[in-house]
């Protein structure tokens, strides 16, 4: 629905390129993005809006990241990206190019997000990695209200 890779390509062997990357200071930042209230966009709107959402958030995570990058689609409405050779700063500018071309895209303004930021420490897991972004995105939806 989205174009974006799906869960299938979070593999051990991923997982084994970051740890090297990050062990030759290489920046890799993960951000955990979620689409608000999708819920209340397919109760109130319809599913059919809820879809839109979704592909619009992809369509515009497609268009922010570079060919390097994983834009994944983890499930419903839950997002994850991997930037490769990009500190935390440019993980910061790559959410901004989400919302700008969300701003472009979204016609009818349904569609806000919640994210998470971490840049990847040498040791640092895909996984642990993931769950420290998604605890930033539940902290950034929290002061969203």
């Amino acid at each position: 629905m989205t174009g974006l890779y799906n869960r299938k390509i979070l593999t051990q062997t991923l997982d084994a390129r970051l740890k090297s990357l990050t062990e030759k200071n290489t920046p890799v930042t993960i951000i955990a993005l979620d689409c608000d209230k999708l819920k209340t966009i397919n109760d109130t709107l319809g599913h059919h809006m809820g879809d839109k959402a979704i592909t619009l958030l992809g369509d515009a995570i497609q268009t922010a990241i570079r060919k390097s990058d994983y834009g994944i689609r983890l499930g419903g409405d839950e997002f994850c990206i991997i930037l490769i050779d990009c500190d935390i700063e440019r993980g910061f500018v790559t959410i901004d190019l989400i919302k700008q071309k969300l701003k472009v895209g979204d016609t009818d303004a349904i569609v806000n997000f919640s994210y998470g930021c971490y840049q990847m420490k040498a040791g640092d897991t895909l996984s642990n990695a993931q769950i420290i972004a998604d605890e930033l995105l539940y902290k950034h939806k929290k002061t969203k209200g």
